[in-house]
């Protein structure tokens, strides 16, 4: 995906977190959503990611999350804190929204595959969630698990990591 369409992308996402939260009365049907998406913007202690997702219930959602965590490569690298948005949209046309903030230490980023010679990283962002509200609930529990892999090729002897993708589940008790 280009750099363009990924920001029309991201501004997508974001316009539909911040529009979808007064659109409907009840919490979301779903409690575990599949989600994909990219890394929009990173630094060694943050990662920002958004998708889309598929509730078990066939909801539909736009997701965005910002993760905040030790410099990669420590051992172990905890996660410190961030936040969870998604927009959802059931089959019976009700929008809402959930919201969460991560825990303090309540997960990890494990290195699943440094990337030898310039191949493909592969890494797991697995964290706890608190805080989880609705429309019409709050203080619920949640996770977020999934695959972060940062594309990787050798341009003019250097390794280039030219984009970012996610992988994996959003799991939510209202």
């Amino acid at each position: 995906m280009g750099r363009s369409l990924r920001v029309l992308f991201v501004a997508g996402v974001a316009a539909a977190t911040l529009v979808l939260p007064a659109a409907a009365p009840a919490a979301p049907p779903s409690t575990t959503f599949s989600v994909t998406g990219f890394e929009y913007a990173f630094t060694s202690t943050v990662g920002a990611f958004a998708g889309i997702g598929h509730g078990n219930a066939g909801d539909s959602a736009l997701w965005n999350t910002r993760v905040e965590h030790d410099p990669l490569g420590s051992k172990p690298t905890y996660i410190n804190g961030g936040w969870f948005q998604m927009g959802t949209l059931s089959k019976g046309g009700h929008a809402d929204f959930v919201t969460g903030k991560y825990v303090h230490h309540g997960g990890t980023i494990t290195t699943l595959d440094p990337g030898a010679n310039c191949t493909n990283q592969r890494f797991r962002v697995a964290g706890a969630l608190e805080n989880v509200a609705t429309t019409d609930s709050a203080d619920g529990t949640g996770s977020f698990s999934a695959v972060l892999t940062h594309h990787r090729l050798r341009i003019f002897g250097r390794c280039i990591t030219y984009s970012a993708t996610v992988a994996g589940t959003a799991t939510f008790s209202y």
